[in-house]
């Protein structure tokens, strides 16, 4: 599991290596929604992902990425998740990359339990 740096800006892209993906991620506030932009090696994988707290934030298979994106709550309380702001990105809300392995350990509930803040 890998914490990505973020900033409290409404506005952000980055370039970041991921299990030896060159990354660039995107991260823009539309409303009361966050969203994701991803690339891998200059090519686009998902455009316009929403985040949510504690949910997977790459719905559906892709072969171009391996991993998975999540964003976790530092003041959640079980079974209450709000949607991530851009004021709080980096300090409340902690965007991780998850190898594909902790993804299969994250079929475990413990491990759910534990991103969810329960």
């Amino acid at each position: 599991m890998l914490e990505l740096p973020l900033e409290a800006t409404p506005n952000q892209e980055f370039l970041v290596v991921l299990g030896d993906q060159d990354c660039t991620i995107a991260l823009y506030q539309r409303g009361a929604r966050l969203y994701l932009d991803l690339a891998v090696g200059g090519a686009t994988v998902r455009r316009g992902a929403i985040c949510q707290a504690g949910e997977r934030i790459l719905q559906g298979a892709t072969d171009a990425f391996a991993g998975q994106l999540y964003f976790i709550d530092e003041r959640s309380q079980p079974n209450r998740q709000a949607a991530p702001q851009w004021r709080d990105l980096g300090t409340r809300w902690r965007l991780l990359w998850l190898a594909p392995d902790e993804v299969e350990a994250l079929k475990t509930a413990e491990f759910e339990a534990a991103l969810n803040g329960e």
